[in-house]
């Protein structure tokens, strides 16, 4: 293929990534880049599997006189997640990444990158085909869907998998070792609602302009969630005039911040509600002048559909949307800086079945808190007619105080940078806990290097950063078989 990468190192990890993102691989859409790992496999001679969940597992024996190591697992996902701006044409089912080179910053046109996790898989593909390397037995282990609550890892058959130290490269940023991570759940709340024939005059509400984001690691930073702004404009109206709900299309993903949302209401007076939206507007940059100062809304009249939401079930829908919570619940008071627990009000659509249909993420590295932020959005779904349906939670990784793994990586990273590595904990919801069910005793540590934008089109990987990191990881190997 043509690279757009050229002429840089570490040459063939750079190619490999290049090559994974002309292969479409969203959540859920995992089976081609599956097959072209086992491709991969088999042209180098490799053991591999894949599983009906399109997880693949690809051995390597040790190099010359590291043969009787014991292995060690290398792990990531061959998902992403698939948002990009509404003003550009990409199916995320057939299309490509379309990569745009800036200096030393990757970065997609308008749409995710997927570098998360798409670095991860790129290096385990170099490590496996390079021929002068010194490295023990390598696992390597290509879970899916984690974007939609950690499927692939959920469901992974690790019998066969001998390594007891693995090392996550999910995370970031370069120069911190992950050592837990916050665990989750996600819900499903459904409203059925009656349609009417239209009366009064369309009007069209669009957010724009918001950052978007991370919802584990970005859920701290106060930013504006589209979803909530529609819903607050929508109660404001409700609270001078009749308002009928006609569609809502807000968020994509359950882990990412929404940026967008559009609604079409039906109002008397299409005057006065514009002019309630342009001092909710207002607030909003108010509030948000420091963590996300481009907000716009935009009202204008459209034209008027056949049907509409009757007055009841759009009071509901409107009033659920309104008060239902989202961002940041709390913050440890052990660890500086760790978010320990948040919700995420991450989509809003109007379902072709008729009903309205709303996705929630709820994470926490304490389960007492994921109970208390359940049964609250439960109880307010109840009340205005709506059901919340509770997806499989997954599991927290909890931090481990004394870690083998993370002491030598911690000398591959100073010897690679002359800096030394921090080890913390993470608010996102990394593979690792579920991993570590299924391997009891297993020594996880979780790195990953500059990658800022994750879920959003703003996406992008700084290669000088990526370089580090493969390096730190290669040379972590090596000191394995000292």
């Amino acid at each position: 293929m043509d690279y757009v990468i050229k002429n840089r190192e570490p040459e063939d990890v750079l190619h490999y990534f290049e090559e994974i993102s002309a292969i479409p691989r969203g959540s859920g859409n995992e089976k081609a880049i599956g097959e072209y790992l086992l491709d991969f496999a088999a042209q180098h001679g490799l053991e591999a599997r894949m599983d009906e969940l399109y997880n693949v597992v690809i051995k390597k024996p040790g190099s010359a006189g590291c043969e009787d190591l014991p292995p060690v697992i290398l792990q990531g996902h061959t998902d992403m997640v698939c948002e990009k701006n509404k003003d550009v044409d990409h199916d995320f089912t057939k299309d490509g990444i379309e990569l745009v080179l800036d200096g030393d910053i990757l970065k997609a046109n308008g749409t995710t990158l997927g570098a998360d996790n798409g670095q991860a898989v790129a290096v385990m593909m170099a490590f496996l085909a390079r021929k002068d390397m010194k490295h023990p037995p390598l696992e390597c282990i290509f879970t899916t869907q984690e974007e939609v609550g950690l499927i692939g890892a959920m469901g992974f058959d690790a019998s066969d998998i001998k390594g007891r130290r693995m090392i996550n490269m999910d995370c970031g940023p370069e120069g911190v070792c992950i050592a837990g991570s916050a665990g989750g759940t996600t819900i499903d709340v459904y409203k059925p609602v009656a349609r009417v024939p239209f009366t009064g005059k369309a009007l069209a509400i669009k957010v724009r302009g918001l950052k978007g984001g991370h919802s584990g690691g970005d859920i701290d930073k106060e930013r504006g969630n589209a979803n909530k702004i529609v819903g607050r404009i929508l109660y404001n109206i409700l609270r001078e005039m009749p308002v009928h709900l006609v569609s809502v299309d807000g968020g994509m993903m359950m882990n990412a911040i929404p940026r967008e949302c559009d609604a079409v209401i039906s109002v008397e007076d299409i005057d006065r509600a514009k002019a309630i939206a342009a001092d909710i507007e207002k607030k909003e940059k108010s509030q948000l002048e420091f963590s996300d100062p481009d907000l716009s809304i935009v009202c204008e009249e459209t034209a008027a559909p056949a049907e509409m939401i009757c007055e009841k079930d759009s009071k509901d829908f409107i009033q659920m949307l309104y008060i239902l919570p989202t961002g940041l619940v709390a913050k440890s008071m052990a660890l500086e800086g760790l978010t320990v627990a948040s919700q995420n009000l991450a989509a809003v659509k109007t379902q072709a079945d008729g009903k309205l249909y709303i996705l929630y993420s709820l994470r926490s590295s304490v389960n007492a808190f994921l109970d208390d932020m359940g049964d609250r959005i439960d109880l307010i779904c109840r009340e205005h007619g709506a059901e919340a349906v509770f997806r499989p939670g997954f599991p927290t990784w909890e931090y481990t105080q004394k870690s083998e793994l993370r002491d030598i990586l911690s000398k591959a990273y100073h010897e690679v940078t002359g800096k030394e590595m921090k080890i913390e904990a993470t608010h996102g919801g990394l593979e690792c806990g579920a991993l570590l069910a299924k391997i009891p005793g297993l020594d996880i540590a979780a790195i990953g290097c500059d990658a800022t934008g994750a879920h959003t089109p703003q996406e992008q990987l700084d290669l000088n950063s990526y370089k580090r990191m493969v390096d730190t990881v290669a040379r972590t190997l090596e000191l394995m078989c000292e």
